[in-house]
């Protein structure tokens, strides 16, 4: 990280590769449905990382600073899912209307 901080591309390259080994488990077992979602996770993870890059404190963990960036992706993404996965109002009362005749 220090090095891709003070601009050495090459290293940036391998800390954001080898970054992606550790995150893509991290979401896997944390995801219901795998694959496709941990990568997607994986991909919004690195690029945040780049984007807020200056904000680490060289002082403080890295790892810890780029996995808490690694769990608020999740947990926007579980939010999101959430949502998804409710039934829109018009449906849930024609299914209730059903059900009391």
């Amino acid at each position: 990280m220090l090095k891709g901080l003070d601009g050495d591309a090459q290293a940036w390259r391998v800390l954001l590769s080898d970054l992606a080994a550790h995150l893509r488990p991290f979401f896997k077992r944390r995801l219901f449905n795998g694959e496709s979602d941990a990568e997607d996770l994986v991909q919004e993870t690195l690029i945040a990382i780049h984007a807020k890059r200056a904000t680490w404190d060289r002082n403080q963990s890295f790892t810890a600073w780029a996995f808490t960036i690694a769990r608020h992706k999740l947990i926007d993404h579980l939010r999101r899912q959430g949502r998804r996965l409710t039934e829109p109002l018009d449906d849930a009362s024609l299914l209730l209307a059903e059900h009391t005749v």
